[in-house]
């Protein structure tokens, strides 16, 4: 299964809009940027020197699309986010709680709930109260630790990456290479 958005959208234009949300049916979440401070130096151009590897290991999580779906051996419920590899949705980060936070299909509606999260969860820049569920429609801006993630439905993402693959054919160059953009 494609793991970065690059490979996604590969994926998309092999098998057209359609057989792309037939083949990947479930909500993803897509890792868009960092928030925080940096540690480091800046250096006279204005560009900063990172001086710590956890935070080169965390930049390498830019681009990447968790499906939110339950482990293969996981027992029925919602599906649960967090730092460790118990959960179905692991994203390595120690910023992010151990179980920080459940997505739930209820009633033909996705939920988000914090757990009570150390750093919390946000939906578009605002707090939920833990353990009150908040419904996503698909298009929100999640926060968990210092992660901003987007939240798609199988359709939604579908759309979003129609856009951007439409987007990078218009952007090619005069020889035919195009131009990757950052999320």
């Amino acid at each position: 299964m494609p793991a970065y958005l690059a490979e996604f959208e590969a994926e998309y234009r092999r098998l057209g809009p359609q057989s792309f949300v037939r083949a990947y049916h479930w909500p993803v979440l897509i890792v868009s940027g960092m928030g925080g401070v940096l540690d480091g130096k800046s250096s006279h151009s204005g560009t900063m020197i990172a001086m710590n590897s956890e935070l080169l290991q965390a930049t390498a999580l830019a681009g990447r699309v968790f499906p939110a779906i339950k482990g293969r051996n996981s027992l029925p419920g919602p599906v649960s986010i967090g730092r460790t590899s118990d959960n179905d949705l692991a994203i390595p980060e120690y910023t992010i709680s151990t179980r920080h936070c459940i997505l739930a299909l209820v009633d033909g509606e996705y939920r988000l709930t914090d757990l009570g999260a150390t750093n919390g969860t946000f939906v578009n820049d605002l707090p939920l109260t833990p353990r009150k569920p908040c419904r996503l429609k698909g298009g929100e801006t999640l926060r968990l630790g210092r992660f901003s993630l987007l939240f798609h439905l199988p359709r939604g993402f579908g759309e979003f990456l129609r856009q951007r693959t439409q987007s990078q054919d218009q952007d090619q160059d005069d020889f035919g290479t195009a131009n990757k953009k950052v999320i």
